[in-house]
């Protein structure tokens, strides 16, 4: 198993660099990795479904605090638990489309609407008419190696990707801070083409009889 401890000399042995300072940014260039990874892949181990209740003419439902991204919303039909599946819209269709929000009805699309930047909730319409079940999977941002040190999925699964991006940021600091010019071009495309690799598993390879898709779709 890849741990922080691990990667954290690996980095220490390739930089042949052991300032204090350079020791201490070590955590940021793991998370600027792991961040550069999480939004530009969307990797099936990074979803979560969830079940909440939207009530009786109210079309707001509170997302969890870990989300990123939707990828399917469904309501489940009362009596007979048929899941119903949302089609993704813009809030302003929802609001042309549904202009009166006391008109209720068996929603049939959803936007995420973002009241401010602490407050992000998913809008439906029409406005329910009755007491939903709600199924949401989605996107999040799992916990970081620093704050996971005994593993993560992607420091097991991919973790030369994650090691090189770690050697681009700390080619970056190293080049900024003491001046040194490494090979940070080379870890870089090196970061890349494992970046590309997790590209084709996330979003081609890696689909489990995916049917209704929100998500981004590769070329095989």
């Amino acid at each position: 198993m890849t741990t922080l401890a691990t990667l954290t000399a690996d980095i220490e042995s390739w930089t042949t660099y052991s300032d204090p300072d350079f020791i201490a940014a070590i955590p940021t260039f793991i998370r600027n990795t792991e961040s550069r990874v999480f939004y530009f892949v969307q990797l099936i181990e990074n979803q979560r479904s969830v079940t909440g209740n939207f009530t009786a003419g109210n079309g707001y439902l509170q997302l969890p605090d870990d989300f990123l991204a939707c990828a399917s919303l469904a309501v489940i039909v009362p009596v007979t638990g048929e899941y119903v599946y949302l089609l993704p819209k813009d809030v302003s269709y929802i609001r042309e489309v549904y202009p009166f929000p006391l008109v209720t009805g068996q929603p049939t699309a959803y936007s995420l609407f973002t009241a401010d930047e602490d407050d992000t909730t998913i809008l439906v319409g029409p406005t329910p008419d009755v007491a939903y079940a709600a199924a949401l999977n989605y996107f999040y941002k799992p916990p970081s190696l620093v704050d996971q040190p005994t593993g993560t999925w992607l420091s097991i699964n991919a973790y030369d990707t994650l090691q090189y991006g770690c050697y681009s940021e700390a080619a970056n600091w190293l080049k900024k801070t003491a001046g040194i010019d490494s090979m940070g071009d080379t870890y870089e495309q090196r970061f890349l083409v494992g970046l590309q690799g997790l590209k084709n598993l996330g979003e081609t390879r890696d689909k489990k009889d995916t049917y209704r898709n929100g998500e981004k779709r590769g070329r095989e």
